[in-house]
């Protein structure tokens, strides 16, 4: 019976049932053995290794999509840290706060933590003046971006607006207090400067390892690849070589675009980073990156395998960007392949089955790559987001074809 099994099982073999004992928790480790002053320290620094990680990937994550995934975004941190200064006011008024010796310092800090507004807490939190980052590092919010992010509302954050009103004046000068550099920590890289591979400095392996591939993130705002197999170094000794960048799009051709073509700055721009994300590691002039060449043409197949042709004297790589779907005007793929030699299927199918990961469409994507003469030749993708997608996967592997074909 039930009862039976009940008994049994609190090893009881009279005949009632007796209460099992619940297993005994241990109170939280530091709340018990952490003591209060020292845990707010922990938790300061833990604060600012956030921002300092935020502060190195700039350019990949956005805040739209902080927003869409967290609810939270680097703003929401800045007025965090702002209602956390209110806080402390009120704290240090009301005398709960014994560590401030004097009446001079009191009330100086308290003047501080109430002069603190947003503007001056994003800077902390941004590493330089909100106006400034949003304009060399903020995108447009794709349609996709915003779909999610008005689903993702019921996550969002919520503010008491009437707490970020400044309550007091700014001190006209800095107190000097001994207290000051107990909490400091050295940002991991300058603000705005993107870490190499966008790893976490504490995760899971070391970061100086850059061949491993266990968590390696393509810089795509928005989105992360995890790499299934392992990543190369790159070539032993660094390089330096030349590049051709060409756009194959008739709308950007014929100047449709208010904009301008955005594909190929924007894979100039992906390349300058991956470079720079190598060169921070062993050295400034490890990777040395050229493009020599640059332009657009519509998508005719004689124009575009002309141009790669005449471009391979003075380059030693070549990526094109657009015309690689299955538009009946998609042909730049067919347009390689009639000017390579040797065709590397194998290289683009890899890339392709990484990037579906993130992106399943990805596979539609016709481009092929391979060698003419001894350049070699990469189709694109002709959406700026596609372009840093594939160049994230494909850059460690052609550094090391095109050191072999200038070897």
């Amino acid at each position: 019976t039930i009862s039976a099994v009940a008994s049994s099982l609190s090893g009881n073999t009279g005949g009632g049932l007796t209460t099992v004992a619940a297993p005994d928790v241990p109170p939280p480790y530091m709340k018990t053995y952490i003591p209060p002053s020292i845990q707010r320290k922990l938790e300061a620094g833990a604060f600012r290794r956030l921002c300092n990680h935020l502060r190195d990937r700039s350019d990949a994550v956005q805040n739209i999509d902080l927003m869409t995934v967290s609810g939270f975004c680097r703003n929401c941190l800045s007025k965090w840290l702002v209602m956390e200064a209110r806080s402390l006011s009120n704290e240090i008024k009301s005398g709960d706060d014994n560590d401030i010796s004097s009446q001079e310092e009191k009330e100086w800090i308290m003047q501080s933590l109430d002069a603190l507004g947003y503007d001056e807490a994003a800077e902390e939190v941004y590493g330089c003046m909100y106006a400034d980052w949003k304009k060399a590092h903020a995108k447009k919010a794709s349609e996709e971006q915003m779909q999610f992010y008005n689903l993702s509302k019921p996550l969002h954050a919520t503010h008491d607006k009437s707490l970020l009103s400044t309550r007091a004046e700014k001190p006209t000068a800095p107190l000097q207090s001994s207290n000051d550099a107990d909490t400091a920590i050295t940002p991991t890289t300058a603000p705005g400067k993107q870490a190499a591979a966008l790893r976490s400095d504490v995760c899971c392996e070391d970061v100086d390892n850059l061949s491993s591939a266990a968590d390696v993130s393509c810089a795509i705002p928005g989105s992360t690849v995890k790499m299934s197999a392992q990543i190369p170094p790159p070539p032993q000794g660094g390089m330096s070589f030349t590049v051709g960048v060409l756009t194959v799009s008739d709308r950007a051709f014929s100047g449709a675009y208010i904009s301008g073509d955005l594909s190929g700055p924007a894979l100039e721009k992906t390349l300058k980073l991956k470079a720079e994300q190598i060169n921070s590691k062993y050295g400034n002039g490890f990777i040395k990156i050229e493009v020599t060449n640059r332009g657009v043409v519509p998508d005719e197949m004689e124009e575009i395998s002309s141009t790669l042709k005449s471009w391979t004297s003075t380059c030693d790589l070549i990526l094109t960007t657009g015309g690689t779907g299955f538009a009946p005007r998609d042909v730049t793929p067919e347009a390689t392949q009639s000017i390579i030699s040797r065709e590397c299927s194998g290289l683009m199918s890899w890339a392709y089955a990484e990037c579906s990961v993130v992106q399943p469409l990805s596979s539609l994507s016709r481009g092929t790559a391979g060698i003419c003469d001894k350049t070699m030749v990469v189709n694109l993708p002709g959406s700026p987001k596609g372009v840093g997608q594939m160049l994230d996967i494909l850059f460690p592997l052609l550094l090391h074809a095109v050191k072999d074909l200038q070897d």
